[in-house]
């Protein structure tokens, strides 16, 4: 067994060094290492090689003791001394840095101005995380030698964009009544009783403006600056009926009794027109405002208001136009006026958007979002928001036959039946317009490349010229002009980019989203690219990916 007095230490104080001396047994590496670590010099850095090395000069004088004459005395470096060490590591969006320790070999700690200087070394100078740093540093003190931590040291800030002024509407719409339905005595809800419909008074408060907020910059642990978006102030939209309180500039008060509309960033307060029935007896309606209907509207009847219609009751193959919503509180029901075709007895046009409980061989067109609480049967709808057939909840809603065109999404819990109905759905949105615009940047883009060459072989013609024999102010004029049209493109870049984005955003709207069931025979149009199916589908959701449109199973919807 190797003594403890094999080992001594270096002059320089920074090694172990162990003496090559006649054994009576073999040495082996772990009688070197078990040396080591019943020694003082435990906590140095081995090296392998050279315990090995020392174990065969062992060897070596163990077969041939007359070598301890020649060797004299022999001593070889199997430990050392060695420094904590420190990297400073930043991740790729600038905004961490880790600092990682590899704790001392019986040398010298890792401290506080070795780790600033690391950091700064490495580029680091916003964000120290103090308390983590010397939590680090300490750790490190009392690791095993060798032992590696590491720990977050220097955090970035993140940028805040501002918000613009939000708008928080204080009085409910008539089109939310049809989204909550009045509950019974005994718990259950009622779709048949949407309550009574809320009117104003002079001085009630419609909208509250919560005002804007500026914003931050942020900062990178290497100290650049992020840029952040500053939130805008909105104006209020004062519209009629409507005025700003005089001791509280973000609040809307009425100034009329009334039906509340709400309109883009603000409210107005419609005139009401009250009717129980619209029948034969009570003729057609055409009123400059908005209409309220506590009963239905029966067959051949016309209703027309610059504001919003509101029906209680059932609206049957009648004729409907609304400057604003239309809400029908039960059904719109039609029939179709020839066999095979699309021509119904009972049509809808709002400017607004359109809601109703259901829906069926009715044409109807809004401008806005079309919302159905229960049934959409072989109509045809026309939408420039999205279409949904679904109850608040989402629990139920059944789109079969007929067409819709929507702008957007088509929402519904079932689509189709599982006859086969045949069903039509297209979703085109403003994509022509965002590629139109595309088309007409590429050209504008192409010209200005054009223009570009023309006046880099201007510049390169001009500069065989002598300058004696120039026109004054030519080489200025180009340089100009180039600068310009370099500029012209950096533009034009910019608004591609933008228009990729609207692309990118139509097409993350413009999907279809079936909650439970689809069935066969639906087919569907996203400008251009078309699904059918041929077989029953749970819930299904279209995906865009790589140019492509398709059907994916929707996750975590039953």
């Amino acid at each position: 067994m190797l003594e403890l007095s094999c080992l001594r230490l270096s002059q320089d104080k920074l090694a172990a060094l162990i003496e090559i001396t006649p054994q009576d047994s073999h040495v082996s590496v772990t009688d070197v290492q078990a040396l080591l670590h019943r020694s003082e010099y435990s906590h140095y850095l081995f090296d392998e090689e050279a315990i090995q090395d020392a174990v065969a000069k062992f060897a070596e004088l163990r077969e041939s003791p007359e070598l301890i004459k020649k060797w004299g005395d022999t001593f070889i470096k199997i430990a050392s001394i060695r420094n904590a060490e420190i990297s400073i590591r930043i991740s790729e969006d600038k905004m961490v840095a880790r600092a990682t320790i590899t704790a001392a070999y019986g040398g010298r700690p890792i401290s506080q101005g070795d780790l600033v200087n690391a950091m700064q070394e490495a580029g680091v100078s916003f964000g120290l995380q103090k308390q983590r740093a010397l939590a680090l540093l300490n750790a490190a003190r009392t690791a095993d030698p060798g032992m590696k931590l590491e720990k977050v040291v220097a955090l970035g800030r993140a940028a805040v964009d501002g918000q613009d002024s939000r708008f928080e509407r204080l009085v409910a719409t008539p089109k939310e009544r049809l989204l909550q339905p009045q509950e019974t005595s005994d718990g259950r809800v009622d779709m048949r009783d949407l309550g009574s419909l809320e009117t104003v008074e002079p001085d009630k408060p419609l909208m509250r403006r919560h005002p804007f907020t500026v914003g931050r910059q942020g900062m990178s642990v290497c100290g650049d600056s992020l840029p952040f978006k500053q939130g805008r102030e909105i104006p209020f939209t004062v519209g009629e009926g409507s005025r700003i309180a005089n001791d509280d500039q973000n609040l809307l008060l009425a100034t009329c009794t009334g039906l509340p509309l709400e309109i883009e960033n603000g409210m107005k307060v419609d005139d009401v027109l009250s009717i129980k029935e619209v029948d034969v007896s009570y003729g057609h309606v055409d009123f400059s405002g908005s209409i309220l209907i506590t009963g239905n509207v029966a067959e051949g009847m016309k209703v027309s208001a610059t504001g919003d219609v509101h029906i209680n009751g059932f609206v049957e193959s009648a004729n409907i136009v609304a400057g604003g919503d239309v809400v029908v509180g039960k059904g719109v029901i039609g029939h179709r006026l020839k066999e095979g075709d699309e021509n119904y007895s009972c049509s809808i046009q709002a400017q607004g958007e359109v809601h109703a409980t259901f829906i069926q061989y009715s044409h109807v067109q809004a401008e806005k979002d079309v919302t159905v609480t229960s049934q959409l049967l072989h109509s045809k709808i026309e939408s420039k928001g999205k279409v949904t057939v679904s109850d608040a909840g989402g629990l139920r809603g059944t789109l079969i036959g007929g067409t819709v065109e929507a702008g957007d999404e088509i929402s519904t819990v079932v689509l189709g039946a599982t006859a086969g109905t045949a069903t039509q759905l297209t979703i085109s949105g403003d994509f022509d317009e965002i590629q139109e615009e595309r088309r007409s940047l590429n050209n504008v883009k192409q010209t200005l490349h054009q223009k570009l060459g023309k006046v880099l072989d201007a510049q390169m013609k001009l500069s065989s010229v002598k300058k004696e024999e120039r026109e004054p102010d030519t080489a200025d004029k180009l340089a100009a002009t180039l600068h310009h049209t370099r500029q012209e493109l950096v533009q034009i870049d910019f608004a591609l980019d933008y228009n990729q984005q609207l692309e990118q955003e139509f097409f993350a709207k413009a999907k279809l989203t079936v909650r439970r069931e689809l069935h066969p025979n639906v087919r569907l149009d996203i400008v251009g690219q078309k699904l059918f199916t041929n077989r029953e589908y749970g819930p299904t959701e279209t995906k865009y990916e790589e140019g492509k449109i398709s059907f994916t199973p929707l996750v975590g919807k039953k």
